[in-house]
């Protein structure tokens, strides 16, 4: 159980799709709306304690161009054992956009070969009542197999790792 979940958690930053808008057979481009204002989601992003809010326990961030962004998800594990996932960020514009490409990935991750050539960009934008718009653009995408299947993989486990985002993002936002 503990590695399924490790599975479908890590998959977050390496695609994170809620509704697809367009898929091609390298690109694919997905958006949805969190109850929370761009700072909020930005920080949740950005920060080790935004990110262990919402996405693993242990988390360690530099953010930075080519800084790291690390996650075990499991609670009795530490960073750098085999199940931490590295991600390494391209770059940034601060509430705007956020590029990520997996530099190592955890134990049994399924589809190590095809996510190597993949990488994301997530891009943020302010709405009215104080919700936050992502765009989440993954490319390097190829016609085989198993890039295919990656795709499918993240379609389940990215929907639940935004749930529980916003769900993060709302429950902080009423407590205020």
């Amino acid at each position: 159980m503990f590695r399924r979940v490790t599975l479908l958690s890590a998959a977050l930053f390496s695609l994170v799709l809620i509704c697809p808008v367009v898929a091609d057979d390298d690109r694919a481009v997905y958006e949805t709306e969190i109850d929370a204002d761009i700072d909020a989601v930005w920080e949740a992003f950005t920060t080790q304690e935004g990110l262990r809010s919402w996405m693993a326990p242990l988390v360690e961030i530099d953010l930075a161009v080519g800084g790291k962004m690390r996650a075990n998800y499991n609670p009795e594990g530490e960073i750098g054992d085999s199940t931490t996932i590295e991600n390494t960020i391209l770059c940034f514009d601060p509430r705007r956009m956020l590029s990520l490409k997996v530099a190592k990935f955890p134990e049994g991750f399924p589809f190590e070969e095809a996510a190597k050539e993949t990488w994301s960009v997530f891009y943020f934008e302010a709405l009215p009542s104080s919700r936050t718009k992502i765009t989440v653009v993954g490319l390097g995408y190829t016609d085989s197999e198993d890039s295919q299947r990656m795709r499918g993989f993240f379609a389940t486990a990215n929907q639940h790792s935004l749930d529980k985002l916003n769900e993060v993002l709302k429950q902080a936002g009423s407590a205020e």
